[in-house]
This record gives C-alpha cells, sequence and structure tokens, in this order.
C-alpha cells in the first residue's frame, strides 16, 4: 500500500497558481520497509498530541510545541533586474527533515530555472533534475539545500509591487501538522519601499523590516501563503510579468 511520506510539502494552487509555487515532497516507496517507516514516523514521541488541521486549514500556534518539527529556511533576494523580469533569486533549506526511505522533493513554480543542491546532511543520496530532486535514505535530522530562480515578484496595476510565496504545509496522509517557516527577503532600497505582508503579522507570525529587508518567522499547522507588497521609489522600470 502506498503512503504518503510527511516530509513538507508546499505546493502551489489557488492564488500560486497565478504566481509561483514550491515543493511538493511525497513517499514513491511502497515495500513493507516504507510502510513501517510511515508507521514509525506517525506513532513516534507524542507526535499525534501536537495540533492538527484538515486542507484548507490555517491555525498559527503562538506557543511552538515541545516536539521537533521541520523547518523551511528561505531567502529571497529581490535585484534591480527583478524589478523588470519578476526573477528574483531563491535560497531553501530543509532541516530538521522526517526519516523516510525515499522521498521526492518537486518543485512546481511556473517558473524556475538553474536549481542545484548547496548540500545535504543526513540523506544517503539525492539527484537532482530540472524541477525535482530525488531523495533516497533519510536519517533523522536530515537536511536538504537548494538554489534556484524563480518568477514570483509580479507588478500590480498601480506600480507597485508583490512577491508571492507558498503555499507552506506540511502533510501526513489526511493531516496538516506543525510547520516552522523563516523567510528573509532583501530587496533594493534604492528602488523599492516596503508596504506590508500579509497574513497580518500576529502571534505565531512575527514580521520584521529594515531598509532593504523583510524577515518573518512563523510557526503554523495547516497551509500558509505569504505575499510580501512594495511601492516602487523609480518610475520608468518595467516589468516583464
Amino acid at each position: 500500500m502506498q503512503k504518503r511520506s510527511p516530509l513538507p510539502e508546499m505546493l502551489a494552487g489557488l492564488l500560486l497558481t497565478a504566481w509561483a509555487a514550491s515543493a511538493h515532497a511525497a513517499e514513491q516507496a511502497t515495500s513493507d520497509t516504507a510502510d513501517s517507516a510511515a508507521d514509525d514516523w506517525f506513532n513516534e514521541d507524542d507526535r499525534q498530541t501536537v495540533p492538527q488541521v484538515g486542507a484548507g486549514e490555517l491555525l498559527f500556534l503562538a506557543t511552538p510545541p515541545d516536539s521537533e518539527m521541520p523547518l523551511s529556511d528561505n531567502r529571497i533576494a529581490i535585484t534591480e533586474a527583478s524589478l523588470a523580469s519578476g526573477w528574483v533569486q531563491l535560497e531553501q533549506c530543509y532541516q530538521g527533515l522526517d526519516a523516510v526511505p525515499e522521498a521526492e522533493v518537486v518543485y512546481r513554480y511556473r517558473a524556475m530555472r538553474g536549481l542545484h543542491i548547496v548540500s545535504t546532511r543526513n540523506i544517503g543520496q539525492a539527484i537532482p533534475a530540472e524541477r525535482s530532486v530525488q531523495l533516497r535514505d533519510v536519517q533523522h535530522d536530515a537536511s536538504l539545500c537548494i538554489r534556484a530562480e524563480v518568477q514570483i515578484l509580479y507588478t500590480r496595476p498601480d506600480g507597485s509591487r508583490l512577491l508571492r510565496n507558498g503555499p507552506f504545509h506540511r502533510k501526513f496522509l489526511d493531516g496538516y501538522f506543525p510547520f516552522h517557516v523563516r523567510l528573509e527577503v532583501r530587496y533594493p532600497p534604492g528602488a523599492l519601499r516596503y508596504l506590508g505582508a500579509s497574513p497580518e503579522p500576529q502571534a505565531g507570525f512575527a514580521v520584521d523590516s529594515s531598509e532593504g529587508r523583510v524577515t518573518i518567522d512563523s510557526w503554523f499547522a495547516g497551509t500558509l501563503n505569504i505575499e510580501i507588497g512594495f511601492a516602487p521609489l523609480q518610475t520608468g522600470t518595467a516589468s516583464g510579468r
């Protein structure tokens, strides 16, 4: 019987179908060993006592659960060239991945290029392709870091810019479990001014901004989409999006 991996899943959909997307991890192993590993994951420690929600729901966690959980650490660089093309530089690291025999991380951005692996830890084999990374023999406390360019910066009719990223989620079978996401966005302060983020800052979704930088730190269960708005400080910069 095929089972889905509890690896974090960031899937393009809804708003994302208009912009960016994600990484979607699904376990491909069908052997008894794979089934046993999935069962072990679900029953490990007091995993079933942490919050879980259904599809489409979002619950911010004011107090992070005591149990360890995977982290998606994302760094995005908006350059002067990004303002015309919509392409930004992405560095993404999954840390503390759950142990599974075999998994596939599939990136479903509408436009993505230059995907390559920067580093791995406690993963037997990681094989990159154009839009995916095959993982084999994933051990406890594993990590995977990649680098790529993605086209997720959009221009609104009034000339403001919108960076859309997500949806982030961590799915196992039919439940969505707690997930920790960090996002740092750097942008040219001479060209853009930070306007705000969606969702609104709140317990479980912390937003910090300074000149040329926005950081978000979120603990949640469910599906999270993040939007960050910017106002242009220069005129005459066309967008290719």
